[in-house]
């Protein structure tokens, strides 16, 4: 179960990484002006590093929900 939720939390801070990497390339917006897609994908899914980051960010997911403690049944 630790395995789901680590790559739900890793995904979830990729996520958000992923945005805020997107805002700061691309920002700031400016009125008439066109980002095209290729652009995007080129910075993205089109980048390795992109991919490593990907990667760690499940791993360090994986590695903080391993490391919470179990809760004791009484």
């Amino acid at each position: 179960m630790w395995i789901l939720k680590g790559s739900l939390l890793g995904m979830g801070l990729f996520l958000v990484g992923t945005i805020l990497f997107l805002i700061a390339v691309i920002g700031p917006f400016r009125a008439n002006r066109a980002i095209g897609l290729s652009a995007i994908t080129g910075i993205t899914i089109h980048n390795p590093l992109f991919w490593v980051a990907f990667l760690a960010s499940l791993a360090i997911g994986c590695a903080i929900v391993r490391s919470w403690p179990l809760a004791a049944k009484v």
